[in-house]
């Protein structure tokens, strides 16, 4: 027990160190504190998720100490405890049934835990707004216009565009931003897990990503935010980050649709690497690959490959 906590204790700290580097304001610093949650997961992966709770709460209990406690709460709620919770859940396993001939445990799946991360970035948007603001949506976009404002002082632009791009980034910033936790902490985990099966530390089988499905309620939820986004007010927002995030986690299960269906090409590094550069370019492009993600979760596309032939 003893090295297990001093290896959540370090862990804490690390994860604590890293989310701190955000306030030099440098570049390297906001790449580190991307990072700030992959001490944790490899504490909660690798020596159980209560490694996982006991690092989340090191760290946010040294942010609270030697800054203040409000960067400790915000980082236990956007760093700590998901890290935990995602650990807790890579790690869960129903045991097998009685009349299961193979007598392996089931373990969570990949798609599970990808809806969990994108559930988790709505909720946390959802969470942020209602602390700081109340709900208070009037005074949620007063805050953030003046934000953006800010920003946008020093740059060369006319009076009318400025407005545009003013009112365009305002509602735009809360989406990216879940957006780009959802990749973020799907990058952590991935890297967290590697890190663990590298050293045999890992309990569970390492996952077949390209086999990646999300659950059909994750499709529901694309529903709702779709037409729920043209509402007005704080329903429209928070239905655009619903949106957002359901289109984010689709098109992750589209690449691994894509990864799955090549399996056995000649070109299946030039596809991909095609596949990957196109997006990338082209972001609208992102849309039709979340689709494709969406139709294996609905149709179950895997399902209608037809097999490859028999070697004679």
């Amino acid at each position: 027990m003893g090295p297990t906590l001093a290896i959540a204790f370090g862990a804490g700290l690390a994860s604590a160190l890293l989310f701190a580097t955000l306030a030099s304001g440098s570049p390297l610093a906001l790449v580190l504190f991307y990072f700030a949650a992959l001490p944790v997961l490899i504490a909660g992966l690798g020596w159980g998720h209560y490694a996982g709770a006991f690092a989340a709460a090191i760290g946010a209990l040294a942010l609270s100490l030697t800054i203040r406690s409000q960067l400790g709460v915000f980082f236990f709620c956007s760093v700590g405890l998901p890290a935990w919770i995602l650990s807790f859940v890579a790690l869960s396993a129903r045991l097998p049934a009685a009349d299961d001939e193979t007598q392996e445990p089931r373990w969570a799946d990949a798609g599970l835990i990808l809806s969990l991360i994108a559930t988790g970035a709505v909720l946390l948007t959802l969470v942020g707004i209602a602390v700081l603001y109340g709900f208070d949506f009037a005074a949620y976009q007063a805050t953030l216009r003046t934000a953006v404002e800010r920003t946008l002082q020093q740059v060369p632009i006319r009076a009318g565009d400025r407005e545009t791009l003013v009112a365009l980034m305002t509602a735009a910033v809360p989406i990216a931003a879940a957006v780009i936790w959802i990749l973020v902490t799907t990058i952590n985990l991935y890297a967290a897990g590697r890190i663990v099966k590298a050293s045999g530390r890992l309990v569970r089988p390492w996952p077949d990503l390209s086999a990646l499905r999300l659950p059909k309620w994750m499709a529901g939820a694309l529903l709702a935010g779709s037409v729920g986004s043209f509402m007005g007010g704080f329903p429209g927002h928070l239905s655009a980050i619903v949106l957002a995030a359901s289109l984010t986690a689709f098109s992750l299960q589209g690449y691994a649709l894509a990864h799955d269906l090549t399996r056995g090409w000649s070109m299946r590094g030039f596809a991909l690497g095609l596949l990957y550069a196109l997006t990338l370019i082209i972001s609208w492009l992102m849309v039709f690959v979340a689709m494709a993600g969406l139709a294996d979760t609905l149709f179950n596309l895997r399902a209608r490959r037809p097999e490859p032939p028999q070697q004679s």
